[in-house]
């Protein structure tokens, strides 16, 4: 399936449209407290490298390079791609590589352009994908589509530390879509064990959701390797 595929091209006009309108609710100016509280369960040496598919502009990213690790981010929007280099007042060299514009500094080398064109580059040297908001960015048929590329793509000793919310779908059209269990197992088993390590109850602490209609909402936390 091709990556212009119509059924793919209104979700990505949608999230180029969120960023130009500067309207990204979802983009948090802390760290993630799931990555900072589950990432040792990976036991992943310093100096490896760790994919940040659909990686906006997050913090999430300044965090693991701190730790020592490398970073490959995927990311569909130019505005922020150049937005996180910004922030940290990075001066990034720019080069076409593939089908994406790659912005390099230091230890980050952030990709932009569509996430389902990531075969067309050497993936061999991935050791972890952080995977925080991708998955439930997605809807059904792309994260179909998502699993089985990064199954197919990734190298076998690859982790992923994943993240996930689980809400009543028809209380609120995504994104963030909910994403069970049932459909996280479905997903990944084939190439993954997959152990789940923490669920949290974020309604109480997330306004925009509860004024969107939503009665209940988790966030799951998970390790595939």
């Amino acid at each position: 399936m091709n990556s212009t595929d119509d059924r793919f091209k209104a979700p990505n006009d949608n999230w180029l449209q969120r960023w130009q309108d500067n309207n990204i609710g979802w983009h948090h100016t802390e760290f993630n407290q799931h990555l900072l509280n589950h990432w040792h369960a990976l036991y992943l040496p310093q100096g490896s490298l760790v994919l940040a598919p659909l990686c906006g502009k997050s913090r999430d990213m300044a965090w693991l390079a701190s730790q020592g690790y490398r970073i490959r981010g995927i990311e569909l929007s130019p505005l922020a791609v150049e937005a996180f280099f910004e922030e940290h007042a990075l001066d990034p060299r720019i080069e076409t590589r593939s089908s994406f514009e790659c912005w390099c500094d230091g230890p980050y080398e952030i990709y932009c352009g569509d996430i389902f064109d990531l075969e067309t580059l050497d993936n061999s040297d991935v050791d972890a994908v952080y995977d925080r908001a991708s998955l439930v960015a997605l809807n059904p048929q792309q994260r179909t589509r998502y699993a089985q590329m990064l199954q197919r793509t990734l190298p076998k000793q690859s982790k992923v530390l994943l993240i996930t919310m689980e809400y009543p779908q028809g209380e609120m059209e995504g994104p963030p879509f909910s994403v069970s269990d049932d459909e996280v197992r479905a997903l990944f088993s084939e190439r993954f064990s997959i152990q789940h390590l923490h669920s949290l109850n974020i309604l109480q602490d997330t306004e925009r959701y509860r004024d969107r209609g939503v009665s209940h909402m988790l966030e799951h936390v998970y390790l595939l390797k």
